[in-house]
């Protein structure tokens, strides 16, 4: 049997600043139908900046989950942008950093059941102080935290934040 599910209709619930919500009626692999919510989201960037022995982090309330996170810098890609320049521009104004090493580490789809926003990974090094503005709806704390105690904190599961959990796999799987 086939696993590919096929679109029928689609139907614009949503049209916004950074996503839109779609409705689609499927056919199913045995024929049948069901519905699907789709969230159209803008891509982004995660990059983990690698200061000396520290990982800076940053500390922000996210009112979708009602709770503080502790992420890497992180944003969404503009129109025009290659994933590098957005990772370059988004750790300028969340740390005030511009990197002169980043390296690309892959992408991933936080939320692939109802979302089709993809996330490029990357880790950064060596940095150059070049700070940019920070965005106006954007109150974020910075947290430098040791390599070793991180590393601590993500095998006790600590870091719930996808792209953040992603990125530090990859990282410590190499170190």
């Amino acid at each position: 049997m086939d696993l590919y599910e096929k679109t029928l209709t689609s139907k614009t619930l949503y049209n916004g600043r950074i996503l839109n919500l779609r409705q689609e009626t499927i056919q199913l692999p045995d024929g049948s139908q069901a519905l699907r919510e789709i969230v159209d989201h803008k891509n982004g960037v995660g990059v983990l900046p690698i200061q000396g022995d520290c990982i800076v982090f940053v500390k922000q309330f996210r009112i979708a989950i009602h709770s503080e996170l502790l992420e890497i810098p992180a944003g969404l890609m503009e129109d025009g942008e290659n994933p590098e320049e957005t990772a370059t521009r988004e750790l300028q104004e969340e740390i005030g950093l511009k990197p002169l090493n980043l390296k690309y580490y892959g992408r991933i789809w936080p939320t692939p059941g109802c979302c089709n926003e993809l996330t490029h990974l990357f880790i950064a090094s060596r940095f150059e102080e070049l700070p940019l503005e920070q965005d106006d709806d954007e109150f974020i704390q910075l947290v430098k935290i040791p390599v070793r105690t991180v590393k601590a904190l993500y095998l006790n599961g600590y870091f719930t934040d996808a792209k953040t959990a992603c990125i530090l796999g990859y990282y410590f799987s190499q170190c």
